[in-house]
């Protein structure tokens, strides 16, 4: 199926004449009209309005050519204030793209024109950006000093960024004088972390070595994040050895291999700690080299520390480390490695039962006896993890998977005693859930107990009416008639949000707002310097801003719905769903979401990108309500996002596979920045996705699971003991973040009908039983 892009010129006339439409569909950045604003606008000004909103839409959707054109000709043709919301829009766009030349230009066109004061200094910022890029350090550090010297909202940004270029220009010690301005008691965790570090380098390229340290150890005291604290342990590890300070660099090398293994810098530290004859435990040698796979050196060090016969607590981490490896590595005689990492996961077990890794290897050794296939074993072992370590993560899948062993095996007595001790020992909803459909099932498939069936699945659906578990109970409950997502399935337009009725459900659970309990949202420094970002374009930094508030919102529900409107009224639609889905979370566990005030949920489940969303399904026979449920759990519309694994853009493509889609699709001229365009993200993860469910005869459950798992592991799991059973083939991915992506994004879809295809609750029933 081959994708193709509108004409230039037609595109642009389709986009005024229907731009009223998608910036309501989709979010858009335009403020609402004013109180008391004239009804009858006059038709060259409508004309202009739409062609600038036409113009953004295009940015938004990654169009950004299109942009381009558009905003062009409005600085040709249109007034001088559209010329100037053009030429900074154009800036913006430029900037996206990395053009900083061409951005460079629009914005001193800009400036040229004398824009208000507060745009001006704006403007001022994004040209200091643009000449940082282009390496004019001199025209970078004037306008970034123009908008510090202001003390605009987001003057810690322009702070930092003169601060790298002073420290490229080598006068490290202005830097940290710039950074040294820029503290504040107000700064979000990750950016006060961001601040401390750079300030604390900028005194160690000045000299100041006392304060360099001072900085990094306050770093270490303050920063949530084990990677700042190794990277601060090193730093200061190196001025100390400059210094001649023997002890302090041993001991932070020392505290970054024994505290932090996993960090970039554990290597480096041990490598040094090696050749400087200073004398190291074995087992954090082995540790180290674990962690940064290097296994065949951390199983010689493991073997050395073992042969001396170490106390019972410390060989049991080695034993643990050993087996471990054992398990990973791809050995010539596999039965003789994995008998022997059993061997070593029981002599970790035996030596230290109650240490920090003593159930994670009661579940290495459970799940190596299934993996050889020793299923009585395994489910024995499952049992006595749960029971040993019921407040361990894994002890939940355990108790579940020691009854899903015997159901497999024909033992119906056996799981259902195991389900039954779940019901007992789990009190979480979902797990409660998850015993009563299989219960159910059971007292189905086995006892040919219809009644007892329906009691278990009417349970399940009580217990945790949205999850999946109770979804698929109720698929039961309607004999079996599960939705297969099909393509025709259309998205309805959200509803024009009723806020009056919102905020009354909200005083029917937590009473009415305390307005004088904290200080106005809007008012807070953290919200003006986020808002600052965000008008400026720069996403990434306003995410992280906005984002903190969130964070320091916790469980408020009367301020997270403050957020979510705010954001929503600035078109941040991750950014809402997030602060909307928290506060959806405050409500009563056994409250079913389709009794949440309905602005809320479509707040916390948007159709954001719909008619890109609509028109990608048709073209590649998707259901458009599956799409936006993927997209809901890859991204959360957040069309910047990015994995540890390299996925890119609302849908997550990775780029090698974005290559092979291109590829298919004939477009030559992709490049792997264009996954983060929401226009081909989602044609490309359409594209994708349709493929898949052609691939699985149109079965949602194999296509999601081929999306996130790959089609190689998906139809070996489709191909596997499940069968037809939808419920089985879930619980036998292989992968548990693939499993727990297939409970989510059906959970999504359920909830998506409910709310944008007529369903008159979550379900994945194909009609919904009465």
């Amino acid at each position: 199926m081959e994708m193709r892009s509108l004409p230039k010129a037609s595109a642009a006339l389709l986009a005024i004449a229907l731009a009223g439409l998608l910036l309501a569909c989709q979010g858009g950045t335009s403020p609402p009209p004013q109180a008391g604003a004239p009804t009858a606008i006059p038709q060259a000004t409508a004309e202009v309005a739409a062609d600038l909103a036409a113009a953004r839409q295009y940015h938004r959707n990654g169009q950004y050519e299109e942009a381009i054109a558009l905003y062009q000709r409005l600085i040709q043709q249109g007034s001088r204030d559209t010329q100037q919301q053009a030429r900074y829009g154009l800036a913006q766009t430029y900037l996206t793209l990395r053009q900083y030349q061409q951005a460079a230009n629009a914005l001193e066109a800009y400036l040229d024109n004398k824009p208000p004061q507060a745009d001006a200094l704006r403007a001022r910022f994004l040209l200091g950006r643009a000449y940082a890029a282009l390496g004019k350090a001199d025209k970078a550090q004037k306008a970034l000093q123009a908008y510090a010297k202001e003390e605009g909202p987001a003057a810690v940004y322009a702070r930092l960024d003169l601060a790298e270029l002073l420290v490229q220009a080598d006068h490290p010690d202005k830097a940290a004088q710039e950074l040294e301005k820029a503290q504040a008691p107000d700064l979000a965790p990750s950016l006060a972390a961001t601040l401390s570090l750079k300030l604390a380098d900028a005194y160690a390229a000045a000299g100041q070595d006392d304060k360099a340290i001072q900085q990094y150890d306050t770093l270490l005291q303050e920063s949530p994040s084990d990677a700042d604290k190794a990277l601060a342990l090193f730093r200061i590890a190196t001025i100390s050895r400059r210094l001649g300070d023997q002890s302090r660099w041993q001991q932070s090398l020392l505290d970054i291999v024994n505290l932090y293994p996993a960090s970039p810098q554990a290597a480096n530290a041990l490598e040094s700690l090696l050749a400087a004859d200073v004398p190291l435990d074995l087992l954090a040698q082995g540790v180290v080299r674990y962690r940064q796979r290097a296994y065949t050196e951390a199983l010689a060090a493991f073997d050395s520390f073992l042969v001396a016969d170490p106390p019972a607590p410390a060989a049991a981490v080695a034993y643990y480390y050993r087996g471990a490896i054992r398990d990973r590595l791809d050995e010539p005689d596999e039965a003789t490695a994995n008998d022997e990492a059993l061997a070593d996961y029981e002599a970790s077990l035996q030596l230290d039962p109650t240490g920090d890794l003593a159930d994670d290897a009661s579940w290495a050794h459970a799940s190596l006896l299934e993996e050889m296939g020793l299923s009585l074993d395994a489910a024995a072992a499952y049992r006595q993890l749960w029971q040993t370590y019921p407040h361990s993560p894994f002890a939940a899948r355990a108790a579940f998977l020691a009854g899903l062993i015997p159901y497999q095996a024909g033992d119906p007595a056996a799981a259902v005693a195991a389900w039954s001790d779940m019901l007992d020992a789990f009190p979480s909803p979902e797990q409660q859930a998850q015993a009563h459909l299989w219960l159910g099932k059971m007292d189905q498939d086995f006892f040919s107990d219809s009644e007892a069936a329906s009691a278990h699945f009417q349970q399940a659906l009580a217990a945790a009416p949205d999850s999946l578990y109770a979804l698929r109970a109720e698929v039961w409950l309607s004999s079996g008639a599960d939705a297969t997502a099909p393509p025709e399935e259309s998205i309805q337009a959200a509803s024009a949000p009723a806020w009056d009725a919102a905020e009354a459900w909200l005083t029917s659970l937590w009473g009415p707002e305390e307005v004088a309990a904290s200080p106005p949202l809007l008012s807070q420094p953290t919200w003006q310097r986020a808002l600052e970002l965000h008008q400026m374009g720069l996403s990434s930094e306003a995410s992280d801003e906005f984002l903190s508030l969130i964070e320091e919102s916790g469980s408020q529900p009367w301020r997270l719905y403050r957020l979510a409107r705010a954001f929503h009224d600035l078109g941040l639609t991750e950014l809402a769903a997030r602060a909307a889905t928290r506060l959806l979370a405050q409500s009563p566990q056994a409250m079913p979401l389709a009794q949440a005030a309905r602005p809320l949920l479509e707040l916390a489940y948007p159709q954001d990108y719909a008619s890109l969303i609509q028109a990608a399904a048709t073209k590649n026979v998707v259901s458009p309500l599956l799409i936006l449920a993927l997209i809901r759990q890859e991204s959360f519309f957040n069309p910047a996002a990015s994995s540890p694994a390299g996925a890119l853009g609302l849908t997550q493509v990775v780029p090698a596979t974005g290559q092979e889609i291109a590829q298919e699709l004939d477009r030559k001229d992709f490049q792997a920045s264009d996954l983060l365009r929401p226009l081909v993200s989602i044609d490309f993860g359409a594209y994708y996705l349709g493929s898949q469910l052609h691939s699985f005869d149109d079965n949602p459950y194999f296509a999601l699971a081929a999306y996130n798992g790959g089609p190689g592991n998906a139809l070996g799991w489709s191909q596997g003991a499940a069968g037809s059973d939808m419920d089985l083939f879930i619980e036998l991915v292989g992968f548990s973040e693939t499993r727990s992506y297939l409970k989510l994004v059906l959970e999504n879809y359920a909830v998506y009908r409910f709310l944008y295809a007529g369903a008159d609750h979550p379900t994945l029933v194909t009609s919904p039983a009465p």
